[in-house]
């Protein structure tokens, strides 16, 4: 995206790939460790290690993967299909069942772990009858390994491992980061193949790229130069970004509007509360490090909510703040009417993004490496918020960074999802990578080896001759 001397702060600039929507696509609700550093020596190199998968299936025209997503609250099942050499991609069936976890205010993990295992089975079974092979047996079975809350992804991972015993096909334990950094891939494969079902198709966008991953569990700058490097820039260093918005948005949304809520994630609530009439006016963004620095006060009210960091360079993030200042205004304001509620909502979400993006303007100006980077993906379920987008957009283009172009997925693959699964496992598999059946979930597992075990760091990765990768 060229830099103009007249930069345009509307979210038309921000390129949303759009999905076909594939008629058994549901989404409803129903009631209801990395290893010593020791032992990841005695690993190295992976190639002299991996034990031996029996022999994959021979290369077919199409690939199909049935890929499963139980890594927290939603219950999810896809299967999608991939055209070597044309990147032609479909996704043949879709449905996610979230956990009805509104008497809790929260995840409430025995909740969920029962929705997984009362729905999973018979999800599984209507997705059987979309995969276009003999006997309906895919090729692989992809399945979230983690990161994520271990008893949930265990059934997941669980009935992933009988399924490709059953099938006598390769199991794919999926990083569930990697798989939403990956996410614009595949709704540009999908979006490419539907406009272009005759030509080859370009899977974007190319690496490198920073990916800024913001989620419930997650709030991470991250370099991605191939699909298996993965270098974080910066972390939260307490709450992740999606946890703050639903927290706070407890405390500031009415209570009408709260038990209107369809479920849990407050957050999303926030945005529409803040915004009725989707006009970000009132937001200017920092032309510079040292407006940012200047917080401003509503002029209507003798508070605000500070942008963390504001004094130093640190490549960190921290919510922590955010979320004691706005629980401490909500608590000495107990009778705020809804005007009041509806600013600090926004102010809020103002000093949460404005550090998402303060940061990645720092890492920009001062990481060595990041000068070839042109693209910015923005993945995880606090992409889909629209304000966020209008900082990000805004932001970059007034701190010379217009060239930077901002990459999403569509909101229906934002949130947790098993398409993404689905195609973080087919390029894993292109690469030549499955998963040994003994694969144990892992809640914790860093994909930067520097900060912890990295993607390929954690055992029972099987290597295989590459089919064909996804450049």
């Amino acid at each position: 995206m060229a830099l103009s001397s007249t930069p345009d702060f509307s979210t038309s600039n921000i390129q949303h790939h759009q999905p076909p929507v594939h008629k058994h696509t549901q989404h409803s609700s129903v009631s209801g460790g990395c290893l010593p550093v020791a032992s990841m020596l005695r690993r190295i190199p992976i190639s002299r290690t991996l034990r031996a998968q029996p022999q994959l299936p021979p290369c077919r025209r199409s690939l199909v993967t049935l890929a499963i997503e139980t890594s927290c609250d939603d219950t999810a099942v896809a299967v999608l299909s991939h055209t070597q050499r044309t990147n032609e991609t479909k996704i043949l069936f879709n449905e996610r069942i979230a956990s009805d976890n509104r008497a809790f205010h929260g995840i409430a993990p025995n909740i969920t772990v029962h929705g997984h295992q009362t729905t999973l089975a018979q999800m599984v079974r209507r997705a059987r009858a979309h995969i276009p092979l003999p006997d309906n047996r895919p090729d692989f079975v992809s399945a979230t390994r983690g990161p994520g809350i271990k008893t949930n992804l265990s059934v997941g991972l669980t009935l992933a491992k009988g399924l490709a015993v059953a099938w006598d096909v390769p199991l794919v334990g999926v990083h569930h980061m990697q798989a939403h950094a990956l996410t614009p891939r595949l709704a540009n494969a999908i979006a490419a193949t539907q406009t272009n079902a005759a030509s080859p198709v370009s899977v974007d966008p190319k690496f490198p790229f920073l990916t800024l991953l913001v989620s419930g569990g997650h709030s991470e700058l991250v370099l991605s130069s191939s699909l298996l490097s993965h270098k974080i820039i910066a972390a939260t260093r307490d709450n992740a970004i999606g946890n703050v918005l639903d927290q706070t948005a407890r405390v500031i949304l009415p209570a009408s509007v709260l038990a209107a809520s369809k479920d849990v994630m407050y957050g999303r609530e926030l945005e529409a509360f803040a915004f009725p009439d989707s006009s970000y006016d009132f937001f200017t963004p920092a032309r510079s490090r040292e407006q940012e620095m200047n917080d401003t006060l509503p002029a209507e009210y003798p508070w605000t909510v500070p942008i963390p960091f504001r004094e130093n360079r640190k490549l960190a993030y921290s919510f922590a703040g955010i979320h004691s200042a706005v629980h401490k205004i909500a608590a000495a304001n107990p009778d705020m009417d809804v005007e009041q509620r509806r600013v600090l909502a926004r102010y809020t979400m103002r000093a949460a993004f404005q550090h998402l993006i303060g940061r990645a303007c720092i890492a920009l100006e001062d990481v060595p490496g990041l000068s070839d980077v042109k693209t910015l993906v923005v993945a995880g379920g606090v992409a889909s918020n629209r304000f966020l987008m209008h900082v990000l957009r805004s932001t970059l283009d007034v701190r010379g960074f217009g060239h930077i172009q901002i990459v999403a997925p569509p909101a229906e693959l934002c949130t947790d999802n098993a398409p993404m699964i689905a195609w973080a496992g087919m390029e894993m598999y292109r690469a030549g990578y499955t998963t040994d059946l003994k694969a144990v979930p892992l809640s914790k597992w860093p994909m930067d080896p520097d900060v912890g075990c990295g993607l390929l760091g954690v055992d029972d990765w099987i290597k295989e001759e590459p089919v064909d990768p996804i450049e």
